[in-house]
């Protein structure tokens, strides 16, 4: 029996669609595909229809990935996105990863990769490229100031807001601003979610 997950891939080039198409069909997580190839098509078949996952190649020839995605949000849409680009370009895959995106692939590289990243986002994990890491890393670092960094690394460690202020000789208000402003910088919304997006991006 199908599990139901719905997939649009967005790319105006036809052989590379029909290619991907034929790849995902083989997937038993995967239960159709519907491709098109505008911004107006996929934002269209987004309100109308249930969609698990969007693979939204970045160069359009009527919009990129970027803005259709910003644009499929505004319109309610709550799925899970792949994106997909001729370029393997590190700001390009920072802008994929801070949009909230759970994947990037390289088009040069092989059907099969394009396949594995979607079963692995289907099954609730990301796939970006190893050197993306690197690029996460630095990122956290340059966002959080070491007091942050310090206050960030004992709530992973389960430790409630009075202990993290005995051991860095602050009041539990401070650290309640000092959670507040690492979760606004890195746009998580509980310890769950922070613990999920360090360990997805390997930083620590």
């Amino acid at each position: 029996m199908s599990i139901g997950n719905n997939i649009l891939l967005v790319d105006d080039h036809p052989m590379v669609a029909t290619a991907i198409k034929m790849v995902l069909a083989k997937s038993t997580l995967v239960n159709e595909v519907q491709a098109v190839a505008s911004q107006k098509e996929a934002l269209q078949f987004l309100k109308n229809n249930n969609v698990a996952l969007a693979i939204l190649d970045i160069e359009l020839e009527d919009s990129d990935g970027f803005s259709l995605y910003k644009r499929a949000v505004s319109g309610g849409f709550t799925g899970k996105v792949l994106f997909l680009s001729a370029k393997q370009d590190k700001h390009i895959i920072r802008t994929a990863a801070k949009l909230g995106a759970q994947g990037f692939v390289n088009k040069a590289e092989s059907l099969e990769d394009i396949s594995s990243a979607v079963e692995m986002i289907l099954r609730g994990y990301t796939f970006f490229p190893q050197d993306h890491l690197v690029a996460c890393e630095k990122d956290i670092d340059e966002l959080l100031t070491e007091r942050e960094l310090a206050v960030m690394n004992y709530l992973l460690q389960g430790l409630s807001n009075k202990d993290i202020g005995e051991k860095l000789f602050i009041s539990n208000k401070t650290v309640s601003t000092y959670k507040a402003k690492i979760f606004e910088k890195l746009e998580v919304d509980s310890i769950i979610s922070l613990a999920k997006l360090v360990k997805d991006r390997a930083v620590f």
